[in-house]
């Protein structure tokens, strides 16, 4: 029996469907929403822009860097996100030449979200080693900070929208089982490696004067949850403000009432409503369990707060099962 059609108020996940999108960053300025992923990792980075968060299948597409045929910005070119600072536009990516562990941060400069963009070159020179996963966090009082992922989330002062300082200071490690990495059994069951953990993405989101950091934990090809930081302190750089929560807030989803499940959910960034009335989480997931990359696509889904002041993203929400459409969105 077909599917009954949507209503006109409704949208399925993924939100840009046939198309892989890994580590999707959205963020919305005048009227228009502007969305980047991990969409031409061998070839370069793409600007997609859209008047619905809903839907993606329209969007105007812009590429807007290309790789270098060779040397440190020629491969893996992963998680880049856009973000709007004093006035101009700022294009952060990971590249390496093909080898993993020379991963390393790149930023492009621009007047306007689709460019042309100008190449600034490396944003954190004294971090002469693999690095992954750039994000920047804004204080309310403008202080800058790049955050990071190497073996833990990293935090570094920055001096200007393009370049981060000195050394970083290292504020979470992996240290609950949910945080390790995964391997999937000959059974076909997942396992946490007892040796091994990972996090990685940090994102700011901020409300009501309190500043977060949802990061991801486990391994995006395989089991996959997000964590959550506060800052309980004044000082970014020196680890003990920050809080850690013990418990994942989100995370993969079994099957269930006529849909499939969900598998590993996860490096997220967070955008509102077009009326500015709701918080929504953009991610990337899976509809098949398996132990590859393959086949992340871009979700959305509307979260909430706690009574005392928490995000709560509750269940991931399966292919194919109709939401109600961002408040506002035409």
């Amino acid at each position: 029996m077909p599917a009954a059609p949507l209503p006109a108020d409704a949208f399925t996940n993924p939100v840009l469907p046939g198309q892989e999108a890994g580590d999707p960053w959205v963020l919305w300025h005048e009227g228009q929403y502007y969305m980047t992923a991990t969409l031409d990792p061998g070839g370069g980075l793409w600007i997609y822009r859209s008047p619905r968060l809903s839907d993606w299948r329209q969007a105007e597409r812009r590429k807007v860097w290309s790789a270098e045929p060779s040397g440190p910005r020629s491969a893996m070119i992963w998680a880049p996100e856009l973000h709007h600072l004093d006035g101009r536009w700022y294009l952060y990516y990971t590249a390496s030449d093909q080898v993993d562990a020379n991963h390393r941060h790149y930023v492009l400069e621009a007047d306007q979200p689709l460019g042309p963009y100008r190449d600034l070159g490396r944003v954190h020179n004294a971090h002469e080693r693999y690095a992954i996963d750039g994000s920047v966090l804004r204080l309310a009082d403008g202080r800058l900070y790049w955050m990071y992922a190497d073996d833990g989330l990293w935090i570094a002062p920055m001096s200007s929208p393009a370049r981060a300082d000195g050394p970083g200071v290292r504020i979470a490690q992996g240290e609950h089982d949910w945080e390790r990495g995964w391997h999937k059994r000959p059974d076909g069951r997942w396992e946490a490696q007892r040796e091994h953990y990972w996090i990685e993405a940090p994102q700011a989101l901020q409300r009501g004067g309190r500043d977060f950091v949802v990061y991801s934990a486990g391994h995006t090809a395989a089991v996959y949850y997000l964590g959550l930081l506060e800052l309980v302190g004044r000082d970014p750089m020196q680890p003990g403000s920050w809080r850690k929560h013990a418990q994942p807030v989100f995370g993969p989803a079994a099957a269930g009432q006529g849909h499939g499940g969900v598998h590993a959910p996860g490096h997220c960034s967070f955008t509102r409503s077009p009326d500015g009335r709701e918080d929504w989480l953009v991610y990337h997931a899976k509809d098949v369990d398996a132990n590859d990359a393959a086949g992340r696509t871009m979700r959305i889904q509307r979260f909430g707060w706690s009574a005392d002041g928490l995000p709560q993203f509750g269940p991931a929400i399966a292919s194919g099962v109709p939401q109600a459409r961002p408040s506002g969105e035409r």
